[in-house]
């Protein structure tokens, strides 16, 4: 586009609204889309930016553009969109982004929100990528002209899940480090979305508990501690921008964060209600807790926005009772496919159909309950690979944390203080995935064990990583007893020996004529001391994360193809 010129987008409301269509085709004509909302939702009760009429709605940004924000750069375009009352439908807004010494403009007519309540619209900006910051300025007709001021370009990601991902940066260890030094880095930028819930989706938030700042304006102590050290990590490494929009909250499971197609594709039901004893785990009864509730509220109406990534820090609240545990291996990667499509869909393709996710594996909770939801729960994180990414999750990331237990910590056990060491491993694996630097992000993960003799099983890593054993625990096989009997038990083995690849471990812990029919690894809810779990790496000191599998033979030298 020729500098100072004008750009006019056809920003149809037929495309505006096709989230709310997800399984019904585009509809090109404006004048059905009250129809089809309806068809699809029923009534929506937000009002965009306060207005108690669509007559007195101001003219204005949806509210997560802000000034000091961070646009996502080029190659991707960013989107911008805002509201108008409807008296406004029809009239022309003129977007015009000073950048430099150039000037950009854009246009677009205003088109009738849902039920035709209020007027929106939406433009998509040129591919920028720049070190300068822009202003962004809006003009519609006998309105008063809105302004983003200090505007940069760069990678948008997403954090959100429940407790662990709200964790403050003054609640973990080496927090008042991290508050005095923030400083240091202002073109990472920050916002939270306020947390509430609704029972229709939106299209806008409710509201914003911290405006788009900088850390050298606002203190980052109650923002989220995984979400700044994964973002400082990243600016660190490219130099370039980061914005962070956080997104979270405590005691809420992953139906709370889902859409209602995505639960529909595990077999939840919409209206499915959640309850819980909360003197067992503190848990949302109702409201944010109810499938679909933070989804409408918290997630939906910044689908357009254009965004580079998403990590995530959930599963405790899905970890206590076993119909939700044990579904977890579809609601969480349906959840992601869902995201991907919606965020895809809604920003015309500039969000990444396959935009990297990237998780924490659950951490701890009680040194007293050897096997409860929080094992099965890392497993299903994976899909049941073990690893991530695997041929179920594409470009997803994650980092492990069962080695970091801190039973002391003021805001009970599942909230561990030591997140520098989450931070450091999401990033690591965030950097190899995301921006396919050339980095080792995995922990050891064996591709094979094989028993060789009457006492030794081998379990065998490949030689992508060097190991670093620092415990002979952690490790249990399956011992059955002589057919015809089908009675089996796990028992805890110990590792005999080791070399740069392997380990070998003991099975004489199955009786005489016993044989050994299944392997894992960590299966407990606390498997370790902190940073002391059996096998780690030696390069990026990761820990192998947790496995669990089965013989693939019943043969007298059982052979166990774990790896994916």
């Amino acid at each position: 586009m020729l500098m100072g010129t004008k750009k006019t987008m056809k920003c149809t409301s037929a495309i505006w609204f096709a989230v709310v269509v997800m399984s019904l085709q585009f509809v090109s004509l404006s004048a059905k889309m009250s129809e089809i909302y309806r068809m699809s939702f029923g009534t929506v009760n937000d009002k965009p930016n306060g207005g108690s009429t669509g007559q007195d709605l101001r003219f204005s940004f949806a509210k997560h553009f802000q000034s000091h924000m961070v646009l996502q750069q080029a190659p991707k375009q960013a989107n911008l969109n805002g509201f108008a009352s409807v008296s406004d439908i029809g009239k022309t807004v003129v977007i015009d982004v000073a950048l430099g010494s150039n000037v950009y403009y854009y246009t677009d007519v205003i088109q009738p929100g849902p039920m035709s309540q209020y007027g929106v619209w939406k433009v998509q900006l040129d591919p920028f990528k720049t070190n300068e910051s822009a202003t962004i300025r809006a003009d519609c007709g006998g309105n008063e002209s809105l302004v983003l001021e200090d505007v940069l370009f760069g990678d948008i990601w997403l954090c959100s899940g429940q407790s662990n991902m709200q964790f403050m940066v003054q609640q973990m260890f080496g927090g008042q480090t991290e508050i005095a030094n923030a400083y240091k880095y202002p073109n990472i930028r920050f916002m939270n979305v306020l947390r509430q819930s609704s029972t229709v989706p939106l299209f806008d938030l409710i509201g914003v508990e911290q405006a788009w700042t900088s850390p050298v304006n606002t203190s980052i102590a109650s923002f989220s501690a995984v979400c700044w050290l994964f973002g400082k990590a990243l600016y660190a490494s490219l130099g370039y921008p980061i914005g962070l929009v956080g997104t979270n909250y405590g005691g809420t499971p992953i139906e709370a964060w889902s859409s209602p197609k995505a639960l529909k594709q595990c077999g939840v039901n919409a209206t499915d209600k959640r309850i819980y004893d909360e003197t067992v785990n503190k848990i949302y009864i109702g409201g944010p807790g109810d499938n679909s509730q933070l989804w409408n509220s918290m997630v939906y109406p910044m689908l357009s926005m254009t965004i580079y990534g998403v990590i995530w820090y959930q599963g405790e609240s899905d970890s206590v009772e076993p119909v939700f545990m044990n579904r977890y291996n579809c609601t969480f990667p349906v959840m992601i496919d869902d995201w991907r499509f919606s965020f895809n869909l809604a920003s015309y393709g500039q969000t990444d159909i396959l935009f990297p996710f990237g998780f924490v594996q659950l951490s701890t909770s009680s040194p007293n309950e050897p096997h409860d939801g929080y094992v099965d729960i890392r497993w299903h994180q994976t899909a049941d690979y073990g690893v991530v990414p695997n041929k179920r999750m594409r470009q997803v990331f994650m980092a492990v944390a069962m080695d970091l237990p801190d039973f002391d910590a003021p805001s009970g056990p599942v909230h561990t203080r030591h997140k520098l060491e989450v931070g450091y491993r999401l990033s690591l694996s965030g950097r190899a995935v995301a921006y396919n630097q050339k980095l080792l992000y995995q922990g050891p993960f064996p591709f094979k064990a094989l028993v060789v003799n009457e006492t030794t099983l081998i379990v065998d890593y490949g030689d992508m990583w060097t190991l670093d054993v620092r415990s002979t625990e952690g490790f249990e096989v399956l011992c059955t007893a002589a057919l015809p009997s089908k009675t089996t038990w796990w028992l805890p083995t110990s590792i005999m020996g080791f070399s740069s690849t392997t380990v070998s471990l003991s099975i004489s812990v199955c009786g005489h004529g016993q044989q050994v029919r299944g392997l894992r690894y960590s299966w407990k809810t606390t498997p370790c001391a902190l940073l002391t779990c059996g096998v780690y790496s030696k390069v990026n000191a990761l820990p192998a994360p947790p496995f669990i599998a089965l013989a693939d033979n019943t043969m007298d030298s059982p052979v166990f193809n774990i790896g994916y």
